[in-house]
C-alpha cells in the first residue's frame, strides 16, 4: 500500500489549530445521528472539541484527534464518543494531527516543546521527550526523527523513545517526507530530505536511510521545491517560487532517480496537493482552482469556487477538501464534478482560520470524517457524497 507523512508541524506536516478540551481532561461530544444498537448502516455524527478546528488521523481503525489545550483524543469512529482524552502541556496553542507508529499515539501540541507517545487504547503516557526549540517529528518506519531548524535528525525508537542515531542531515530550510512504495526493498519506507541550496537556484533531494541516517542517493533539482508525498513511482514535489506560485509538478523516480517535470497551464498560489496511487497528482490553489497533474500533463482543472481550502485528498476516486465556512467538498476525478458538499460550520466571532491551517479531511472505511472551524469533528458516507 502507499502512506504518506509530510514533515511540516509539530508532530506531523499538517500543522493546524485545534480545540480546547474541557477542564476535566474530557472533551465535550455532542453526537447527531447516532445509529441504533445492533445497526449495520452507518449514520452521520458531529461532535464538538471546542471552538476552534481539530486535526484529525486514522490508524488501525482508530480516530485520534488533537487541538489547542488537547494533545490528543481517540474517538469512535461509529458515533465520534471519545474513548479517552489528554489535555496538553500548559502553553500548547495549537497542534498537528497525532500519529500512530511503533504502536503508540505520537502527539506534540504546539509551545509546549514535548513529545508525548500515548498508549492507543488508553491514552496513558508511555514516554515522552522534550524537543529543541524549532523541532519537527518526522515518523519514518519504526522509528521518529525529530529534525532541527539546523539540519541535525536524530533518530528515536518510536516504541520506547531511545535514541539510534544522531546527524547532521539536510540544512537550514530543509523539508522532510516519508512513505512506502508497493514491492520497494525499503522495509523501513523511504525517507527523503528537501534542502534548498543558499542562493534558491536549486534543491537538493537525498534518499536517507531510516535505520542509520546513512545518505543513499541524492539528486539536484532546479529551483525551489515543496515535497508532496510518493506513488508507486516514486517522489513528489511541487516547484515553487519566491512569491509561492507553484508552476510545476516535479517526479523523482525512486529507484532511477531520473527527474521528471511537467508545467502547469497556469501557475497556483500557496497550492496544496496530494498524490494518488496512480501518480495522478491533485492540487488545489488559493485561486479556487482544484487541479489534476498526470505523468505528461495538466488532466483537468475545475474551478470550484472556494478560496481558501485544506489540502485535498483522495479516496475512492474523489478528491474531498474542507473549506474555509467548514464546508466539505467532493469532487469526482472521473466526471470532474463537485458531486456533494455539507453545511457550513462557521468558526466563532472572531475566530481566524487560514489556508495552511485547515485540517485535511481523513478517508477511510467508506466514510469522511473532517474538522470544522467551529470546533466540530464530523463523519459523513463516503459513498453518498450526494446526500451530504
Amino acid at each position: 500500500g502507499l502512506g504518506l507523512l509530510l514533515a511540516g508541524g509539530a508532530a506531523a506536516g499538517y500543522l493546524r489549530f485545534g480545540a480546547a478540551a474541557e477542564p476535566s481532561g474530557q472533551v465535550a461530544a455532542e453526537k447527531t445521528g447516532q445509529p441504533a444498537a445492533g445497526a449495520a448502516r452507518f449514520a452521520p455524527w458531529a461532535v464538538s472539541l471546542g471552538s476552534r478546528a481539530s486535526a484529525c488521523s486514522w490508524e488501525a481503525s482508530a480516530l485520534y484527534c488533537s487541538g489547542p489545550g488537547l494533545a490528543a483524543a481517540r474517538l469512535d469512529p461509529e458515533n465520534g464518543r471519545a474513548l479517552w482524552s489528554v489535555r496538553a502541556e500548559q502553553g500548547a496553542t495549537n497542534t498537528a494531527a497525532p500519529l500512530v507508529n511503533g504502536g503508540l499515539v505520537l502527539t506534540v501540541p504546539a509551545g509546549s516543546g514535548l513529545l508525548r507517545a500515548l498508549d492507543p487504547a488508553t491514552g496513558a503516557e508511555r514516554w515522552k521527550r522534550s524537543l529543541p526549540q524549532g523541532a519537527k517529528t518526522v515518523p519514518a518506519g519504526t522509528r521518529v526523527l525529530i529534525t532541527n531548524a539546523d539540519g541535525k535528525a536524530t533518530a528515536l525508537d518510536a516504541a520506547t523513545g531511545a535514541v539510534q542515531w544522531a546527524k547532521q542531515v539536510g540544512g537550514v530550510g530543509s523539508a522532510w517526507v516519508t512513505g512506502a512504495v508497493t514491492g520497494a526493498d525499503r522495509p523501513g519506507g523511504f525517507l527523503y530530505v528537501c534542502s534548498p541550496s543558499a542562493d534558491g537556484r536549486s534543491t537538493q533531494v537525498s534518499e536517507v536511510d531510516p535505520a542509520s541516517g546513512a545518505v543513499r542517493a541524492q539528486v539536484r533539482v532546479a529551483g525551489l521545491v515543496e515535497p508532496v508525498g510518493m506513488s508507486n513511482s516514486g517522489l513528489y514535489l511541487l516547484a515553487v517560487d519566491a512569491g509561492l506560485m507553484t508552476h510545476a509538478v516535479i517526479r523523482v523516480d525512486s529507484q532511477s532517480h531520473a527527474v521528471r517535470s511537467t508545467r502547469l497551464s497556469t501557475p497556483l498560489l500557496e497550492a496544496q496537493a496530494t498524490v494518488g496511487p496512480d501518480g495522478v497528482a491533485y492540487l488545489f490553489g488559493t485561486s479556487g482552482a482544484l487541479v489534476a497533474v498526470g505523468r505528461d500533463r495538466e488532466e483537468w482543472r475545475l474551478e470550484t469556487g472556494v478560496t481558501t481550502a485544506s489540502r485535498p485528498v483522495l479516496g475512492d476516486g474523489r478528491v474531498y477538501l474542507t473549506a474555509l465556512d467548514g464546508r466539505l467538498l467532493a469532487v469526482d476525478a472521473k466526471s470532474r464534478r463537485l458531486v456533494g458538499q455539507t453545511k457550513p460550520r462557521m468558526a466563532a466571532a472572531g475566530g481566524q482560520t487560514y489556508a495552511a491551517t485547515l485540517p485535511a479531511p481523513v478517508v477511510a472505511e467508506g466514510r469522511v470524517y473532517a474538522t470544522a472551524p467551529d470546533g466540530s469533528v464530523f463523519a459523513v458516507d463516503a459513498r453518498n457524497p450526494a446526500g451530504w
